[in-house]
């Protein structure tokens, strides 16, 4: 796999600004559905659930078709989200999985990836095109880059405003009588 290039940053694809439609895949029983969506924001994002298995001899295959799914309606979405919390090596084994993890790297969009805690790192965290070491710092980035946009907006704003003020403020002097100087 990585001498394929399936790990290499150049092979990633690009996240868009502000992902509003986010394709979700995960357990719809474990924390990390809750963790993800308690993190992301109200930003009026989009979410559609995926609902798979995430452990056990069919994770594999429950993984595999909920990417299908998405693959098969990915103009409607702008980011595929895979998050799973931690557990034991064992309980992770279905991210490590090579056909999996051709999968993720074949998806037509941008993939993000939070499987685990921390020290955890599968073979679908380092194909995926954000790979994160929690579903919560997942969440954290689609709900910062919202947060950026709207720093950059008020910015912006304050900018204007100043321009505005100076402009008017050379204004009044010139209306005074005043050469500008």
């Amino acid at each position: 796999l990585e001498s394929e290039g399936l790990f290499l940053p150049e092979n990633k694809k690009q996240l868009p600004e502000l992902p509003t439609r986010v394709a979700l895949i995960t357990s719809p029983n474990g924390a990390a559905i809750g963790d993800f969506l308690s993190n992301v924001g109200k930003h009026g994002l989009q979410i559609t659930l995926y609902p798979a298995l995430v452990e056990g001899k069919r994770a594999v295959e429950s993984l595999l078709s909920a990417l299908d799914r998405v693959a098969a309606k990915s103009e409607e979405y702008d980011v595929c989200v895979v998050i799973r919390g931690g557990g034991s090596l064992e309980s992770l084994q279905a991210y490590n999985s090579e056909i999996l993890t051709r999968r993720v790297a074949a998806m037509p969009l941008p993939t993000l990836c939070g499987v685990g805690h921390d020290k955890d790192i599968t073979l679908v965290s380092l194909t995926a095109d954000f790979m994160a070491s929690t579903p919560t710092a997942v969440a954290l980035q689609i709900h910062n880059s919202f947060e950026n946009a709207r720093h950059a907006v008020a910015a912006e704003e304050e900018r204007l405003l100043g321009t505005y003020r100076q402009v008017l403020e050379r204004t009044a002097y010139q209306l005074q009588g005043y050469p500008e100087h």
